[in-house]
């Protein structure tokens, strides 16, 4: 449901105004809203903390992955913040931090550098470089060579080549020139070394090494100590930033000495208002919304509901005069992702991921699901009908479970009941039943659509929505009582024709009212052809909408299957095994089939069974229902 808010404007003298704003964040419950026309430009101030924001947040995410600690489990510290944040313990803290990892970026390819050099020098060993030094003062000058070992072996016996080095792919040679000219072409490749020593380039590696490792031991201890206070300091820098867009949505009137703010809150914190606005110096005024009043809306939903109003905001919320679609969102979505997993076994493994996620340690296992934290008690709701729909289906870990009861008892009878067909047609019982489910569930779609319209715009407004609701749902529950012996045919026939006839005239004839009352004949032209388009567009649209519910049985049928094989191809490998060893390979082999089959499978099945549920709430029951997702969240000031 829709929490119900009041409308509260205040009058703040300009000098109040920073301890106003700042008591009302303290309080927490007020969402702002931007008072009058004005488009005042982002302050430069604004602009600076988001930037100082940016900072801490990466810095945070360097020390997150050098300590390994989960953010969210760190206690939070003292910032030690001022009124100017830049110059905080904490930020100076920050800043240190990016200059160490800037000067850390800088370092590494200087040291990788003076490691290529010293690859290249250590084969020559110590080079005397005034010797080298008198040599070329008398024009003789040296050249470094490779070659491998036996191309020198073959060619370099008659060249005056004098051998440094060796190792196992090269051989490291000099030859020398006189006034620069090679006597004569040598067969070999020459190298040219760096013109730093050999020692100094060791000993330059060495310091940038215990440099390097300086500052790491540094940031580690930044992370080990203070952690807390710049978690701290990133709250402080977010509630600035709130501080200063909320200044943005006020204005200033009489002379700019009084600061004009609007906002919404809670009606059940009105107690909480009200003794804050009798502690401050400010005029108010208190107001129930009215129809054009874009009010931000707080979802208010019981336990289970609660859960799942994260997909209803992936959507959009709903306006402040439409329906909470989450209670009708929550157990549908529960329902098709559990018939689109199928198999008790997965249900089990899910709802062991979802405790391990309300216990904290879901992101210390192999397996992180970031998407999923702090979406636990989701998930382990989503196993619990996961593992109750796979054993009414008969499947686990790709096991059929009729195969393993008595022939003769009721539960062997059910689970073929199941398996088998839907009663009086060909069709499969499972087939059947997910477009039963998808049939309720546009049915349930288009009563909320004729509700809410009737009650936005009013009975004579919906009447030919209110005449398709009559037909399907009329239609359907009468069908229903005749299969099941209710109704005669007799009592049916004459059902369907009244229910036809007042179905007929709401969509055919007063399907616009309105017009109707300004010209009757024109009415009575125009709405009988608006009414035969809108049945095409019903025909052809309420078919495939019903169509797209084969889905869960076909995403059923898919991971039931791919269970199976795997299962079967695991079975393979343990019985056509010989001997003991063989045995023992073959369990292990089997094991590894099981393991890693099923695991795949549930990854593959668990992707489509959250997508396509998403989907056929998300376009089939929000179309049918005219739900749109437009309003406003719900963002206090705190």
């Amino acid at each position: 449901m829709i929490e119900k808010m009041k409308k509260l404007t205040f009058l703040v003298y300009h000098k109040d105004y920073e301890r106003f704003l700042r008591d009302l964040q303290a309080l927490g419950v007020m969402h702002i809203q931007k008072s009058g026309d004005q488009t005042m430009a982002e302050p430069e101030s604004l602009r600076h903390l988001r930037h100082q924001k940016s900072d801490v947040v990466n810095v945070l995410n360097t020390l997150q992955k050098i300590s390994g600690v989960i953010l969210d489990e760190v206690r939070i510290g003292e910032a030690g913040v001022t009124d100017n944040i830049e110059n905080s313990q904490a930020m100076r803290l920050v800043r240190r931090v990016q200059e160490i990892g800037n000067t850390l970026t800088a370092l590494s390819p200087r040291i990788a550098s003076l490691q290529h050099d010293a690859e290249i020098l250590r084969p020559w060993g110590i080079i005397d470089r005034s010797l080298l030094n008198k040599l070329h003062e008398a024009g003789i000058h040296e050249q470094y060579r490779i070659a491998s070992e036996s191309h020198f072996e073959e060619r370099f016996p008659e060249y005056a080549a004098f051998e440094i080095s060796r190792d196992k792919r090269f051989v490291y040679f000099l030859t020398f020139d006189i006034d620069g000219q090679e006597s004569e072409y040598i067969p070999a490749q020459s190298l040219r070394l760096p013109e730093q020593p050999l020692e100094e380039v060791e000993r330059d590696i060495v310091t940038l090494a215990n440099q390097k490792e300086a500052l790491e031991a540094e940031r580690c201890k930044v992370s080990e100590d203070a952690l807390g206070d710049i978690i701290a300091l990133e709250k402080e820098i977010d509630s600035a930033i709130a501080r200063e867009e909320a200044t943005l949505k006020t204005q200033r009137a009489a002379l700019d000495t009084v600061v004009v703010m609007e906002g919404w809150f809670p009606v059940r914190e009105e107690a909480a208002i009200s003794g804050f606005l009798s502690k401050e110096q400010a005029y108010y005024e208190m107001r129930d919304p009215v129809d054009t009043d874009n009010v931000p809306i707080q979802l208010h939903n019981n336990r289970f509901n609660r859960m799942f109003e994260r997909l209803t905001r992936m959507y959009g919320f709903p306006c402040y005069n439409e329906w909470d679609p989450t209670p009708i969102v929550a157990p549908f979505f529960t329902l098709f992702f559990a018939i689109c997993m199928g198999d008790a076994g997965y249900g089990l493994i899910i709802m062991l991921y979802g405790m391990l996620e309300m216990a904290g340690k879901a992101r210390k296992t192999p397996i992180v699901g970031e998407m999923l934290h702090g979406c636990g008690d989701m998930v382990f709701a989503l196993g619990a009908a996961t593992t109750l729909v796979g054993l009414a289906l008969g499947t686990f870990f790709g096991l059929s479970l009729v195969d393993y009861v008595p022939a003769n008892s009721p539960l062997h009878s059910y689970y073929e009941f199941v398996g088998g067909d839907f009663p009086g047609t060909t069709y499969s019982f499972q087939m059947a039943s997910a477009i039963l489910i998808g049939v309720v569930h546009l049915c349930i779609a288009m009563m909320v659509k004729a509700i809410l319209y009737t009650q936005k715009e009013g009975l004579s407004a919906t009447l030919s929505t209110w005449g398709w609701n009559l037909l399907l749902i009329g239609g359907i529950v009468v069908g229903t009582l005749y299969m099941v012996g209710t109704l005669s045919a007799e009592t049916t026939r004459m059902t369907i024709i009244a229910i036809g006839v007042v179905s007929a005239l709401g969509i055919y004839f007063l399907n616009n009212v309105g017009r109707m009352k300004e010209s009757p004949l024109k009415g009575l032209l125009i709405n009988p052809l608006a009414g035969l388009y809108d049945t095409y567009n019903m025909a052809s649209g309420l078919l495939g909408d019903v169509l797209s519910y084969v889905r869960l049985y076909a995403l059923c049928l898919a991971g039931g299957a791919l269970g199976s094989a795997f299962n079967q191809i695991g079975d393979m490998i343990w019985t056509r095994t010989e001997g003991t060893k063989g045995f023992i390979i073959g369990i292990i082999g089997a094991v590894v089939i099981y393991f890693i089959g099923h695991l795949l499978n549930l990854l593959l099945s668990a992707i489509s069974a959250f997508v396509h549920p998403l989907r056929l709430n998300f376009v089939e029951y929000f179309k049918n229902s005219g739900y749109e997702g437009k309003g406003t969240g719900y963002e206090p000031l705190k």
